[in-house]
Parts: structure tokens; sequence; C-alpha cells
């Protein structure tokens, strides 16, 4: 058995948009080749990869099995294309995302581009998203990937993930009466959500301690003396998550989008872009391995 790896994008991309629709575009292709191509798949591997319904498609147990094969398949044919191709992107390429996605996402995607585009040179500015958007729309970014997108900005969603109360697994600081919260600083959109959930349910609160670095608030929680609201992909394991029972309030989720305004091909920030989606289709293929295992 030979796989088509037009197949395995097609593939890759629906599970990942949840939508045929929205992977046609994506994908630059008419709905009913996406279909097409998707069905001779389920046929060579004599099995339904996707199940149907109103509100989009979801990957059966078996569609789960193949999705990091295919990601990972797709990822050495990209590499082999791009070590193969003449006009490799060269060029500074200035990049806009936030401390914590810095810190916690941008390593893997920085080896990724090393080794396929050497000649690209990154340069990195963290900060708030608010002001990150500000750069971007005033011309002095290339590419952003943090949160809060404004409106008048066209972005796609790279990841969703839930916002929630922690702190360490051993202490229990968060019986405290006001709680004592380790927060980022004035201007951050997490910030704000945090508060602003605590004052709903009337919860007390005295703020402990705030730093405009994620390694900052990690260190503080772990410290045993303040509770804090971080995505669980950027926490680790020393953490609890804290819930209603506890006594604090649901936070909702947080959208990391990505902006950028030159989409021709091969062009530093369309490759740039290609490596981050892969990078964010790996992240999830492995959280679909991990719940088959």
């Amino acid at each position: 058995m030979n796989f088509d790896t037009s197949q395995l994008r097609s593939f890759v991309t629906v599970a990942e948009l949840k939508s045929f629709s929205k992977s046609s575009e994506r994908l630059c292709r008419v709905q009913s080749a996406i279909s097409q191509q998707i069905q001779k798949l389920e046929k060579q591997v004599n099995a339904v990869l996707f199940i149907r319904n109103r509100n989009g498609v979801t990957l059966t147990a078996q569609g789960e099995r193949l999705l990091p094969y295919a990601v990972k398949m797709l990822s050495i044919n990209d590499e082999a294309v791009s070590a193969l191709c003449e006009n490799q992107p060269k060029g500074w390429l200035r990049v806009g995302t936030s401390d914590t996605y810095a810190t916690c996402f941008l390593k893997d995607i920085l080896m990724s581009c090393s080794e396929r585009y050497p000649g690209l040179q990154i340069e990195v500015h963290c900060g708030y998203s608010e002001s990150i958007w500000t750069m971007y729309e005033k011309g002095q970014l290339d590419i952003v990937l943090t949160q809060c997108c404004p409106s008048n900005i066209n972005s796609e969603t790279l990841h969703v993930e839930p916002l929630l109360w922690m702190c360490s697994r051993t202490s229990d600081v968060y019986k405290k009466t006001p709680v004592p919260l380790a927060l980022f600083s004035k201007g951050c959109a997490d910030r704000e959500i945090a508060l602003n959930g605590l004052v709903q349910v009337g919860k007390d609160y005295t703020m402990g301690f705030h730093s405009s670095s994620h390694a900052g608030i990690l260190a503080a929680v772990s410290s045993g003396y303040y509770v804090s609201a971080i995505l669980a992909s950027t926490s680790n394991q020393d953490f609890k998550v804290l819930t209603e029972t506890d006594g604090f309030p649901p936070l909702g989720n947080l959208e990391i989008s990505m902006a950028y305004n030159d989409h021709a091909d091969n062009s530093p920030t369309q490759m740039f872009a290609c490596v981050v989606r892969e990078y964010f289709r790996w992240s999830r293929s492995r959280k679909h391995q991990l719940k088959v295992v």
C-alpha cells in the first residue's frame, strides 16, 4: 500500500479545519475534489475516517490513528521538496508574538524553519496582544501569532484552548480569603479576563505578584503562594487545575490567531506560515494519538 500525498494533505486539512468547504479554500481546490480524495483514501485503508454531521466533521477512531502518521509523512515530503527547491526564501522576517507563546511554541517552529530555510533571518518581537497588533497595522511586523485579533484584520485561527485557574499541586493557597494572585501586568488580556471572572462571582482577591514574563508567572505559582490563570499547554505537571468546586469561575477559551499580508508563493512570510500551521497540526495530532493510546 502506497499513500498519495495529495490525499493525505486533504485528509490532514479536513481534520484540522473540521470542514470540507474551508479545506477547499485552504487548498485552493473545489470541494468535490476534496471529497473525492477523502473517499479514495477511505477506500484504500478500508475504513471510514470522518463522521459527517450538521456541525461539520470529526475524526473516527481510525482517522485518529492515521492522523499522526499523515502529518509525519507530509512533513518529510515538504522537507524534501524544500531542500531541492532552488528559490529558497531569504532575508529578514519580523515576527510578533507574546512572551508566553514564544516560550512554549516558538522553539520547535524555529527549529523546523531553520532546517528548511537556512537563508531566512528571523527577528522576534514579544509583547501583549494589543501592542503587537498595533505594530502589525503600522507595518512594523510581517507576521503575527497572538490572541485578541482586531475584527478589521484578516487572520486565521491556529489554536484554541481554555484559560485555567491553577496553583501549585502541593499548596492550599487557593483556600485563602482574599486569594493571592500572580498575573501578568496591566495591558495583558489574560489579566483582565481573570479579574473580571472573579468580580462577576464576587470572589475576593489581592494582587500579590505581577510580571510581564511567562517564566515569572510560573515561578510565582510554583512557590505555592499564588494562584494564576494559565493556558493548560503552557503550565507544568506540578500545577493543579482549580474549578468552580474550588470557588473559581470558568474563564473560557483563548484563540491564537495568525495574520500576514504577503501571501505570494515562496515569500518568507508564506513559508514561515506553512511551518507554523504544520506545527499546530502536529500538536493536535499528538493529542489525538495520546487519546487513542
